[in-house]
């Protein structure tokens, strides 16, 4: 008789039960899933975070090489400043624009004849009383996405110089 009643006791020990652990099993079954939904969404966001990081990088890249490939056109600055009308560049070589950049007008700073030439041709003016010109510039690039439409603006100083025909008024100095 002492075997049968462990077993009497273990059945009725489980028809008593209330189902707690199932209860428990399911809260942490949705917890689980909220902190899985979490790390996805948190990863979503880093990605388009880094995305757009990459954009205004690249924008700012392409307005320099702007300003710089501009610059080495004496035509942009005299004998009157011009602007450089919005282009399109193809960032990854597939055929189409990705980015649109536009420069500005150059906005002379300052001009000043120079007392101490710097080459060969203005040291030969400076002895016949010609002076060279040492100007300063200031080009503004913007470049943007043409699918995002983030932009950014790049402005930098660009220092040239001018021989004696340079006339600072009609540029704007």
């Amino acid at each position: 008789m002492n075997r049968i009643t462990p077993i009497r006791r273990s059945l009725s020990l489980a028809r008593e039960q209330s189902g707690v652990a199932l209860v428990i099993g399911m809260i942490f079954l949705v917890l689980l899933t909220l902190l899985v939904v979490s790390a996805i969404n948190s990863g979503s966001v880093n990605l388009r975070i880094t995305s757009n990081m990459q954009v205004q990088d690249e924008a700012r890249a392409l307005a320099q090489q702007s300003i710089e490939q501009y610059a080495g056109v004496y035509s942009n600055f005299y004998p009157t400043p011009v602007a450089k009308t919005a282009t399109g560049y193809d960032i990854n070589n597939d055929g189409s624009s990705e980015y649109t950049i536009a420069i500005a007008a150059p906005v002379c700073q300052s001009a000043s004849q120079q007392t101490v030439a710097r080459t060969p041709e203005c040291a030969a003016g400076i002895k016949g009383g010609i002076f060279c010109w040492d100007t300063l510039w200031s080009v503004t690039a913007v470049a943007t996405d043409s699918k995002t439409g983030i932009s950014q603006s790049v402005t930098q100083g660009v220092s040239i110089t001018f021989d004696p025909t340079f006339f600072p008024p009609t540029a704007g100095c």
